[in-house]
């Protein structure tokens, strides 16, 4: 959109649509644009706006007769340019901070990252650990832990990867189509090229966000990953990722999937 020079007052209308669309699950019609928010366009003016976005790529119209929808490359826009970034509130950071200290082994760790994500988010949980007995600063671990067979035991020889709460994806307006959940659950069991997306962010600092036809799994096209990576010693050993469809509420999710991630760093320092 920045090469083809979208405007301020597209940007709000897409903006709109977006946002009006991940809070209903239905698409957005110039009409209800007109009425839901002071635009100061008519309904025409507004499904002139549309027809470009829909043109450019950012749009797509499901039906004939209905209103359009973002796509994979209008979420992305969305996301890297349009979106307001959310900060949790207090009481909750606070809340999931003390959730994740009270684990002591890496199924507690699963048991309570899921819960938290699935109260906060409605979504999956994706836990990925990498191995740590391959790694040239292990020595340096061990002579820095008081007890070293507890990190034998937080990690396994082989990457690990656990997901959980994929019934609350299930439960979203757009896995009620039994073909996408056949997919979305074959995705779940080759948790092989699950951990080949994860573990590309890994050593990248932040948040990250793989949208829809984004991520290299067919499987994985209607559903995005937020991912954040976990630290100890100050190396990336894994991370934490949400997994649900790419109609979600990204804001609130890379909010949540930020607090979390560091909260498990916390606790492998600790471990």
């Amino acid at each position: 959109m920045h090469t083809e020079g979208i405007n301020s007052r597209r940007d709000k209308i897409f903006e709109y649509i977006v946002e009006s669309y991940i809070e209903t699950a239905e698409p957005v019609g110039s009409r209800s644009l007109s009425k839901q928010y002071d635009l100061g366009l008519s309904p025409a003016s507004i499904r002139t706006v549309m027809a470009d976005l829909e043109e450019q790529g950012y749009l797509k119209q499901p039906h004939t007769s209905a209103g359009r929808v973002p796509t994979d490359k209008g979420y992305r826009y969305y996301v890297d340019s349009l979106m307001e970034k959310e900060e949790l509130p207090l009481r909750q950071k606070k809340w999931i901070r003390e959730e994740i200290l009270r684990v002591k082994t890496i199924e507690g760790m699963v048991g309570r990252v899921s819960k938290i994500i699935s109260e906060l988010t409605a979504n999956a949980a994706l836990i990925y650990i990498r191995s740590l007995r391959r790694v040239s600063f292990l020595n340096y671990l061990l002579e820095e832990l008081v007890e070293a067979e507890k990190l034998m035991d937080f990690f396994e020889e082989e990457p690990e990867l656990f997901i959980e709460g994929t019934f609350r994806i299930f439960e979203q307006p757009e896995f009620q189509n039994a073909r996408k959940i056949r997919l979305l659950l074959q995705a779940f069991d080759e948790k092989y090229g699950l951990f080949q997306i994860l573990s590309k962010d890994l050593e990248e600092e932040g948040v990250h966000v793989h949208i829809g036809t984004e991520n290299s799994m067919d499987q994985l096209e209607d559903v995005s990953l937020v991912v954040k990576d976990c630290y100890l010693g100050g190396m990336p050993i894994g991370g934490v990722a949400v997994v649900g469809p790419t109609r979600m509420r990204y804001s609130k999710v890379m909010a949540v999937v930020d607090c979390v991630a560091d909260g498990m760093s916390e606790v492998a320092e600790r471990l």
